[in-house]
């Protein structure tokens, strides 16, 4: 049976208060927002905390950030914080009723939890809001017996145990797949320009105000293209896009020194992207494409485009189509290409099936924890 129970009737605002000492050092703690969990900041000496009071931080409590709560950014403290400080903006509680403090954290991740934590919020700015040890103290959640809260967090447990199993998994393999890839290119002999590849082939459009646009952007350390909003002609800053086709390699110049390099797909095949973004022919009686996608992921390549940047401020160094094409790769015969590109491909086809397996897994968790307090766990 459910009952509405105060919040300040189960828990209580715990303030341990620290001296803070400028030559000692300090461990500070800090909250991941969407509930995943207390993260440990670097060692500091107390001379460079902020001018904010400090706390100590104790096992099995509730640690509520008062600026973030209303992202998910709440979480229960375990063994490893002991010994930790955390500033005024983190509100510790300690259990003084028939709560789990575990079933709690997961109530205030659930859909319902969200909805209670931005009701009590306070402020204008959405990135400001914050939450008052008053206002959530008063504030009253739907609390099972505590029977019941514990077997529904041994289920919400199991599951999470199992997605962390997951994503390491996935982890791992990412890992394991550049270190294969750094193996299979830095055993190749033959390095040339990619100006032995690549030949520029842009295929630049007017802009018109009348006309929409999909448009595109490219992702940092070689993680390829992604479709952004289809947007009017006439809302565009740009007086020309260029149009991207299948098989193209393309880069961004701002941030090719980030590794923002790809080979297009047919999913992008006529889509646009900025007159920043320079396309180019590869030449197939030299490289094989599946091979150039392989090496646009590649890091090795990544970092030589590093050092390759021009103008002042890591944010505003471009990388020019000259210096792009005057880079040396690993460019062997084409059918130790193909043999290359075939390994790296089934190892990016298993690593994709462990992205999709953590992305329903994602799903999955939301939908569990929605069922937990809803009454279908």
């Amino acid at each position: 049976m459910l009952s509405e129970v105060r919040l300040g009737d189960v828990l209580e605002l715990e303030r341990i208060a620290v001296q803070v000492d400028p030559d000692a050092k300090y461990h500070q703690i800090g909250i991941r927002s969407f509930g995943n969990g207390i993260f440990h900041r670097d060692p500091c000496l107390g001379s460079e905390l902020s001018k904010l009071k400090y706390f100590e931080v104790r096992p099995e409590r509730l640690v509520v950030s008062n600026i973030m709560a209303w992202e998910g950014a709440i979480a229960v403290s375990t063994d490893k914080e002991e010994g930790l400080v955390g500033s005024a903006r983190f509100l510790s509680y300690r259990a003084i009723g028939e709560v789990n403090l575990r079933y709690l954290n997961y109530f205030f991740q659930s859909n319902a939890g969200k909805v209670l934590i931005k009701s009590i919020s306070t402020g204008t700015v959405t990135r400001n809001q914050t939450v008052s040890p008053k206002n959530f103290e008063n504030a009253t959640v739907p609390l099972p017996e505590l029977a019941e809260q514990r077997r529904v967090v041994d289920k919400l447990d199991a599951a999470a145990t199992r997605m962390r199993e997951v994503s390491r998994r996935k982890s791992h393999a990412d890992n394991l797949i550049l270190s294969h890839a750094d193996s299979m290119f830095n055993s190749v002999d033959v390095h040339l320009p990619l100006s032995e590849a690549l030949s520029v082939s842009n295929d630049f459009v007017t802009v018109e105000p009348e006309s929409t646009y999909q448009t595109a952007g490219i992702l940092n350390r070689g993680r390829g293209l992604f479709k952004r909003p289809i947007i009017d002609g006439s809302e565009t800053k740009y007086s020309r896009y260029n149009r991207l086709h299948k098989d193209q390699f393309v880069y961004s110049k701002l941030f090719g020194w980030e590794g923002s390099l790809a080979v297009v797909s047919e999913e992008f095949d006529g889509v646009y992207v900025s007159h920043e973004f320079p396309t180019f022919h590869i030449d197939a009686a030299v490289a094989d494409v599946e091979y150039m996608t392989h090496l646009a992921r590649w890091r090795g390549l990544h970092d030589s485009l590093q050092g390759q940047g021009t103008g002042m401020g890591s944010r505003r160094q471009r990388v020019n189509v000259d210096r792009l094409l005057a880079t040396e790769v690993p460019l062997p015969g084409l059918p130790e290409q193909r043999r290359i590109a075939k390994q790296l491909t089934l190892a990016r086809e298993v690593a994709d099936a462990s992205a999709r397996q953590v992305e329903q897994l994602s799903t999955l968790r939301w939908s569990l924890l929605d069922a937990a307090f809803s009454g279908r766990l």
